[in-house]
């Protein structure tokens, strides 16, 4: 009875090994490329008006209002489209799964 356990045991253990050969090696694919925003919308937003210490006329005043505007318009414009970028590059990424 004895030598019927060591000999079931060591068939088991013999057959370990054959189940770990079984299996195939499965590359991982490769990573995707992605693309890089254009360099347009990644560069930083002006900077506002300086106004100094000095008081305004009021033309000065509209004058650098109407350039701070001016800037703050285009830099939504831009971070928008910048977004607007990954987003439709993450979903090509998503779609490609």
């Amino acid at each position: 009875m004895k030598l019927a356990k060591i000999l079931t045991l060591a068939a088991l253990l013999l057959a370990l090994p054959a189940c770990s050969a079984s299996t195939k090696y499965v590359s991982p694919p490769p990573a995707p490329s992605l693309a890089a925003p254009d360099s347009a919308l990644t560069k930083d937003c002006a900077q506002p008006a300086d106004i100094g210490k000095a008081a305004l006329a009021q033309g000065q005043t509209e004058s650098l209002w109407i350039k701070d505007r001016k800037a703050l318009i285009d830099c939504r414009r831009s971070k928008a489209a910048l977004r607007d970028f990954y987003a439709a590059r993450d979903r090509g990424l998503a779609a490609k799964k």
